[in-house]
């Protein structure tokens, strides 16, 4: 049965999300939310449970304690069938890529487009071309291997898998990781397009400092044992919090900083925080 949430603006909405193994709590009271069409950073220091969240959101771990909705629908009281169906809106690039090393490009793309058998199978060869084609790699990568592979291909041709099935919602666990600057801003160009183009929401665990300061739309960052903000990377390093005074200000930030201020400057634009779903 499907449990509908009151704002189907919210692809994804957490309230009081608990997480623990054992004794040891990563999550407490943390809240969530994620609306329709934003591409949002999930940011935060080492240990702060980046992935812990990010599999609980995309029901990959059953949370502790706490609310998830997805799509509108809570999964605590979804059945089994419900949830899978969910799955199914859900595209996942895993770090690293991930591809089965056996397989071809091809049919690393049609792995779950076999799984779910909803396709005439005289079509799925196009169907999978298209995928790749969608994800910027060219025609002839379809045969090959993994093992063949540039690191910037591996991550497009993982992300044509991630997109096989025509999700709604994209995740991705840093995505640009191993990249070098060119290719890693060519990447998240063509995510916010695919966004754009496919009406995609993308959800992406990044350290990425170009990502989270320019690839974004809004970061998300974790602290504290909660989703302490959600803001622009320049709203976020507006704020006195030192946890975030000292990731969006610090050394390896300050000449993004530097740049947001010179340009709010010649825009005449005040830098003051307008954030959406503070916890303090």
């Amino acid at each position: 049965m499907m449990d509908a949430h009151p704002d189907s603006d919210l692809v994804i909405d957490a309230r009081g999300l608990v997480n623990q193994f054992g004794s040891h709590r990563v999550h407490d009271d943390l809240d969530f939310q994620l609306r329709r069409g934003r591409v949002m950073a999930l940011v935060g220091g080492s240990g702060s449970g980046k992935t812990v969240l990010l599999h609980t959101l995309i029901m990959l771990r059953q949370a502790t304690a706490g609310q998830l909705h997805l799509f509108g629908v809570d999964i605590q009281t979804a059945d089994e069938a419900t949830r899978q169906s969910l799955r199914e809106r859900i595209g996942v690039l895993f770090q690293g890529g991930a591809l089965f090393t056996s397989l071809t490009v091809l049919e690393n793309v049609l792995m779950p487009i076999k799984e779910h058998g909803r396709f005439d199978p005289q079509w799925l060869n196009e169907l999978g071309m298209s995928k790749i084609l969608l994800a910027g790699l060219p025609a002839d990568s379809a045969d090959k291997y993994p093992m063949e592979l540039s690191g910037g291909m591996v991550k497009r041709a993982a992300l044509a898998r991630a997109l096989a099935l025509d999700p709604e919602l994209l995740v991705l666990d840093e995505p640009t990781s191993g990249l070098d600057p060119i290719g890693a801003a060519a990447f998240d160009d063509l995510i916010h397009t695919l966004s754009e183009s496919l009406g995609l929401t993308v959800l992406q665990v990044t350290h990425d400092l170009d990502s989270i300061w320019r690839g974004v739309d809004e970061v998300a960052f974790l602290a504290r044992k909660k989703v302490l903000a959600i803001g622009t990377a320049v709203e976020l390093a507006a704020r006195d919090e030192p946890e975030l005074a000292a990731y969006f200000r610090g050394t390896r930030s300050e000449a993004y900083w530097a740049a947001a201020m010179r340009k709010a400057q010649d825009d005449g634009a005040p830098v003051a925080p307008h954030i959406i779903g503070t916890q303090a």
